[in-house]
């Protein structure tokens, strides 16, 4: 009698098992090259967002008698919030005492803050071309994701009654392409062991927590005087290699370069840690000069 043979269908256990395991190969070569290319388009964005923040500096120079972008606007010691002569005039309000990225905001096109208030001394902000999209989370404009070189290029701190650095004309930077103006910030966490560091919380005041007075850059090589991002008796703040190990760092010139830390003179311990002098540390990239001078 002649038997009818059914014709198998589906996987066996072992080929299902064999093809899982291709599956997982697959996917363990893919992802990394998927997050690298991530990572790669997110270094070329935030390298492209700083390009244009160092297109508005140099706007804001030339409508503004050449002379440099401040850090802040002077502040006075009565009245704080209170105080009618803190408030300031920016592109599409008042504000009390806005920061750089602020002050040239009408420069660069798109507002940092969409309502600015003249009764809050920070405030988040509302636009991404002022926020690294690798630390998307950092919007705070004290805390804030790209940080300046204030000590050289407009510091609103005084020493006594006087300015340490404002106003600074252009005609004192020399070596604009040589001159570090913008760059990916850590703030006060750089000053720390990799290991120690905190992480990011809004609107925080801890020295460990990155991003920590982020929106200002220490330069490499400090003096005990110095000032310090935080103030006094502060942690120096230094830029954040987070883009694969290097920082986007925006010249006076207009030009970008991702660099690593000690490329732009700062001394770096084993631990991660920047040192305020010593380990090669210079200031050559941020003086305007091209010299290691030391800060105001």
């Amino acid at each position: 009698m002649n038997m009818m043979h059914r014709r198998r269908t589906g996987f066996s256990l072992i080929e299902l098992l064999v093809t899982v395991s291709i599956l997982g190969l697959l996917i363990s070569i893919l992802v990394p090259s998927l997050k690298s290319a991530r990572d790669q388009a997110r270094t070329v964005v935030c390298g492209t967002q700083l390009r244009t923040l160092a297109q508005g500096w140099v706007m804001y120079a030339d409508e503004n008698q050449d002379i440099a972008l401040p850090a802040r606007m002077p502040g006075f010691a009565s009245g704080g919030l209170s105080n009618p002569e803190n408030l300031y005039e920016v592109s599409n309000g008042i504000k009390y005492r806005p920061r750089w990225p602020v002050l040239m905001q009408g420069q660069v096109g798109v507002p940092a803050l969409n309502r600015p208030k003249d009764d809050r001394n920070r405030q988040n902000y509302n636009n991404d071309a002022y926020i690294c999209p690798t630390v998307s989370r950092w919007t705070d404009e004290r805390n804030a994701a790209y940080g300046y070189n204030y000590q050289f290029l407009g510091s609103h701190r005084r020493s006594g009654s006087e300015f340490r650095n404002l106003p600074v004309p252009t005609s004192r930077i020399r070596k604009a392409s040589g001159t570090i103006s913008i760059t990916d910030s850590n703030g006060s966490a750089a000053s720390f062991p990799t290991r120690e560091r905190l992480d990011y919380l809004n609107e925080d005041r801890e020295e460990r927590r990155r991003g920590n007075y982020g929106w200002l850059i220490d330069p490499p090589r400090l003096r005990s005087g110095s000032s310090r991002a935080g103030g006094p008796g502060s942690r120096r703040s230094a830029p954040d290699a987070r883009h694969r190990g290097k920082a986007n760092a925006a010249f006076a010139d207009g030009h970008v370069v991702d660099m690593t830390l000690q490329d732009m003179g700062y001394g770096v311990r084993q631990d991660g840690s920047v040192v305020d002098s010593g380990l090669g540390a210079h200031n050559r990239l941020f003086s305007g000069t091209g010299r290691d001078k030391s800060p105001p």
